[in-house]
């Protein structure tokens, strides 16, 4: 299940052909050969492959087309040797070859010869002595291999299509024996199957091996590891395979959160709350003794009286600390260009990472995911092991589109692929509302800076960006900042450095509005950022 989530969650592929595929390299399968008479059937089509090689080498012998191939080679070495009469050396190295039967010396000679003596025919004639050593080689070491036994002769052209046939039929076998052995169902030709087993025993393996694929995916499914979409009828992975794939720690983004005794987040503030430290202190009036430290209260009894009745000055109480509940919108862009670098696949870990985090220790909190690329929607956690980037389908240098959000014609050949980040936004202060807790932040994950927005109802497009791309953005960064709510900013891409308009970057002016942190993750070691801290304008590295 792990190589399976990690090809999902790489790879633009459903689980189906993951598993597939998986199999395809080597998942042993074989428990399931008995019960799906797999391997009775496998047995069959070795044995049907037995009798007919064994067929071929009772009817038919390779002396006629052996001997015909060496006659062949004879003359023509001799028509090589009488053009090279008066070059006594260069005849004598190509007699060396052809006696040690080197094709590769031939190969070599043949140019060297036919530049030095100028006679092109020559060339001609060792080509032809080329041919005939690679088939009586062929037809020897065939003879050798299979230990032809019949009366029927075969012509030169036909002894080497039997031995073709022979060597696919030898192939065909071998695949299917170690099918047996450690269960590997697709790593042989089904095409050498149909044409040597016949169609009927082709459409029969493929039944089988269906339904062997089936009883794979009702074992996951009962295990609960997979479950089927309604929709669609396609397996996916479970929900609690998604939280299996990511573990990485994020806790760093909630280390700040302000003390709110309303949830699961520990603080360094101390408070009332379930999480208790090692510490304890005395009892004081209005204290809840659900944490009593017994021990402590015991010894402090003892020494000031030397009994073990205590007074309520002796009484102790673990310290509690404080409760941050937070609400997170993960912004996770779907740009084409997220597609680069393995960027994508990264952040989706880091997505689901974050998830694992937060259903396990702090199980309080809230999360939700956006993910935008010209427009935006929410995802289910469940959702982001087979998300993909939106794929580009324009590579025009200089893009200025201008459609009509209201018009359904118009949106529906819009592209997809850009980044709209003030719709991204938008969206995430919107499931956020106004504020169940005081802790609500925006998590964004991209490596490029806007080249869309709305203005109104017209959605504007442009690569590369224009000023009401970063202008727009910028409003709606405002508009959370208003709202209470930090964007903490997972910044793929050097971008955002760039001065495109004016004399600030747009990392400058989001930085100023966003009132959160900058990380600068390396795609392929996220756990390696340099943190880059607005509010405390430090630089700090984890």
């Amino acid at each position: 299940m792990s190589v399976l989530s990690e090809m999902v969650m790489r790879y633009d592929m459903q689980l189906d052909d993951a598993l597939r595929e998986l199999i395809n390299r080597g998942l042993p399968v074989n428990l399931f050969l008995k019960e799906g008479g797999m391997d009775d059937l496998v047995d069959q089509f070795i044995q049907q492959l037995d009798n007919q090689i064994n067929e071929v080498l009772d009817q038919f012998h390779l002396r006629d087309a052996i001997d015909s191939t060496s006659q062949s080679l004879d003359h023509a070495r001799k028509q090589s040797e009488e053009k090279l009469k008066k070059h006594p050396e260069l005849r004598d190295q190509l007699k060396d070859a052809a006696d040690r039967q080197s094709s590769d010396e031939l190969y070599r000679l043949k140019w060297d010869l036919v530049q030095e003596t100028g006679q092109k025919d020559l060339g001609t004639s060792i080509s032809r002595m080329q041919k005939d050593l690679e088939d009586l080689n062929t037809l020897q070491e065939g003879q050798k291999r299979f230990a032809f036994r019949g009366n029927q002769g075969l012509s030169r052209k036909e002894a080497l299509e039997l031995l073709r046939q022979m060597q696919d039929m030898e192939e065909l076998k071998q695949s299917m024996k170690q099918a047996q052995a450690n269960g590997d169902l697709f790593n042989f030709d089904l095409e050498k199957l149909a044409r040597y087993l016949g169609p009927e025993s082709y459409e029969e393996f493929l039944e089988r091996r269906e339904r062997i694929m089936e009883n794979l995916r009702k074992l996951m499914e009962e295990q609960g590891q997979v479950v089927q979409d309604e929709d669609t009828g396609e397996m996916k992975l479970s929900p609690a395979s998604v939280r299996r794939i990511g573990r990485r720690a994020l806790e760093e983004i909630f280390s700040a959160l302000k003390s709110d005794d309303t949830g699961a987040n520990i603080t360094a503030e101390e408070g009332e709350g379930e999480q208790v430290s090692t510490e304890s202190r005395p009892l004081e009036f209005g204290d809840s003794i659900h944490a009593l430290d017994i021990s402590s209260t015991l010894i402090n009894t003892y020494i000031r009286t030397g009994s073990n009745r205590p007074g309520f000055q002796d009484i102790e109480i673990f310290k509690s600390r404080g409760q941050a509940r937070s609400a997170t919108v993960v912004l996770l862009d779907m740009s084409g260009s997220m597609m680069r670098s393995d960027r994508f696949y990264y952040a989706k870990r880091m997505v689901l990472a974050l998830d694992a985090l937060i259903r396990e220790d702090y199980k309080d909190d809230r999360l939700m995911v956006v993910g935008f690329g010209t427009f935006a929607r929410s995802y289910t956690p469940a959702d982001i092991p087979s998300l993909q980037p939106f794929p580009v389908t324009m590579f025009d240098p200089h893009i200025r589109l201008r459609l009509d959000a209201s018009n359904e014609e118009s949106m529906a050949f819009a592209p997809q692929y850009f980044t709209n980040l003030q719709r991204g936004l938008s969206l995430s202060r919107k499931l956020l509302g106004s504020g169940e807790t005081k802790n609500r932040q925006i998590i964004l994950i991209t490596d490029g800076v806007p080249t869309a927005h709305f203005e109104g109802s017209t959605l504007h497009i442009n690569y590369p960006p224009s000023p009401g791309d970063f202008d727009f953005a910028l409003r709606e960064t405002r508009a959370a900042t208003d709202d209470g709510i930090v964007i903490n900013t997972f910044l793929l891409t050097s971008d955002w450095e760039f001065s495109y308009f004016g004399d600030e970057s747009f990392i400058q002016q989001f930085a100023k509005q966003s009132e959160g942190r900058i990380f600068y993750p390396h795609p392929r070691q996220m756990d390696r950022m340099v943190l880059v801290d607005f509010i405390q304008n430090k630089k700090t590295l984890i």
